[in-house]
């Protein structure tokens, strides 16, 4: 499907200005939130869209992430290479992928700690 936003020109009059960006369909993805010290999948899915022969992605914490990080752009789209070279960050290339958020990012840790004080 074709979508009606428009892209400024920079002011060449080579090329043509308000021209028109084509869209694919749009996708779903899940955004995380910080609830009782830990990164969470909301409930609702958002609406992610994206530029015509774009792939899907989603985005979510990676097994590295803690409370601090935070998910870019709602869930839509690829990880910051950084975060997910750091392990910060897992994408992911279907419609709401990222639900499976690997709770073994907090509860290994955790674990570990506790042998430690044992």
């Amino acid at each position: 499907s074709s979508g009606i936003n428009a892209e400024y020109g920079d002011g060449n009059t080579d090329a043509a200005c308000n021209t028109k960006i084509e869209t694919a369909e749009s996708f779903k993805c899940y955004d995380y939130e910080v609830k009782e010290e830990k990164l969470v999948k909301k409930e609702t899915s958002v609406t992610c869209q994206r530029l015509k022969d774009t792939a899907i992605k989603c985005n979510m914490p990676g097994t590295a992430a803690d409370t601090t990080y935070s998910v870019k752009n709602n869930g839509c789209g690829p990880c910051v290479e950084a975060d997910k070279t750091s392990n910060k960050c897992a994408d992911c290339d279907e419609g709401e992928c990222n639900s499976a958020f690997a709770v073994t990012a907090f509860v290994l840790p955790l674990l570990a700690a506790f042998y430690f004080l044992l």
